[in-house]
């Protein structure tokens, strides 16, 4: 039952975790994987060739389109571009993976562009042939999220959603009332930003392991592709973002990770906030007696 996996980290490699969860079960995938580009990891060994790393790529997804239900999501962070020099040369990354991606099942729900707000790369890396057009490195240090979807790309079971409007009475022009769901300006405001393809993010400017993630992007994807209570998976949980994000947002989470220095850092980090709720939820009870 997918309920013994709710709200926990699990130590072990994704693909086998995966198979273990009842099939059709998940709402969201939010992760950022491995690139293949030699960081150093604690456990994973991340220098791949191209063609080692759209296989351990193929391997992955086919176990995350299992475990999806037949209306659930995915929102995968990748570079657009990576350059892996004798390993498979300079790479348009995001059409490679999206090709994997097809192949599985998954159908194309979007692409999201990513801003930094505070960059923390250069913006240039090589100039290539040095004030000539002979060799030029163009070269996109940006990354994007791939949205996919299952089989259905509209949600059949409707929840709850992040922002909740109130109900109001509007007076018509021939003087009858209808009732309007009236929605706060900031709510508005934030929805319209999600469904642009362009999310600005804060960089994580003191990460907790070599998996870096941005808290913004799994959080801007768990409010715009779920419902509360939904369950999301990160299959790649690194220092735990993801769930603490759907922790936050009232979602039900599921992270794995290789690493197991990794998944202590996951649950000491994600535990306050699991406390915090808790705390909130006994003032709540206290207060309505």
């Amino acid at each position: 039952m997918i309920e013994n996996y709710i709200n926990s980290v699990i130590n072990g490699d994704c693909v086998e975790v995966m198979k273990t969860l009842p099939e059709n079960s998940i709402d969201l995938i939010v992760t950022s994987p491995p690139y293949g580009v030699n960081i150093s990891y604690d456990v994973h060994d991340d220098d791949m060739e191209i063609n080692e790393y759209l296989e351990f790529s193929r391997r992955w997804l086919k176990e995350a389109y299992n475990i999806l239900k037949e209306d659930g999501r995915i929102a995968l962070n990748i570079p657009y571009e990576i350059n892996r020099q004798e390993k498979g040369g300079r790479i348009f990354f995001v059409s490679e993976v999206y090709q994997v991606m097809k192949e599985i099942g998954f159908k194309f729900f979007g692409i999201v562009d990513l801003e930094e707000d505070s960059p923390h790369r250069s913006k240039t890396t090589a100039w290539g042939s040095w004030m000539s057009p002979s060799s030029p490195y163009i070269y996109n240090p940006k990354e994007c999220v791939i949205l996919a979807y299952k089989k259905h790309h509209i949600k059949k079971v409707k929840g709850e959603p992040q922002w909740k409007g109130e109900p109001t009475q509007i007076e018509q022009e021939d003087g009858t009332f209808k009732t309007k769901v009236v929605y706060q300006e900031e709510d508005k405001k934030e929805f319209m930003e999600l469904v642009f393809g362009q999310w600005k993010y804060l960089n994580d400017s003191r990460p907790l392991t070599k998996a870096t993630f941005s808290m913004d992007i799994p959080a801007k994807a768990i409010k715009i592709l779920s419902y509360k209570n939904d369950i999301i998976l990160d299959p790649f949980n690194g220092s735990g973002t993801s769930c603490v994000a759907a922790e936050t947002l009232n979602r039900r989470w599921i992270g794995i990770e290789l690493s197991e220095n990794y998944c202590k850092i996951a649950r000491e980090r994600i535990q306050p906030f699991i406390e915090q709720k808790k705390q909130q939820e006994i003032e709540f009870e206290n207060g309505g007696h």
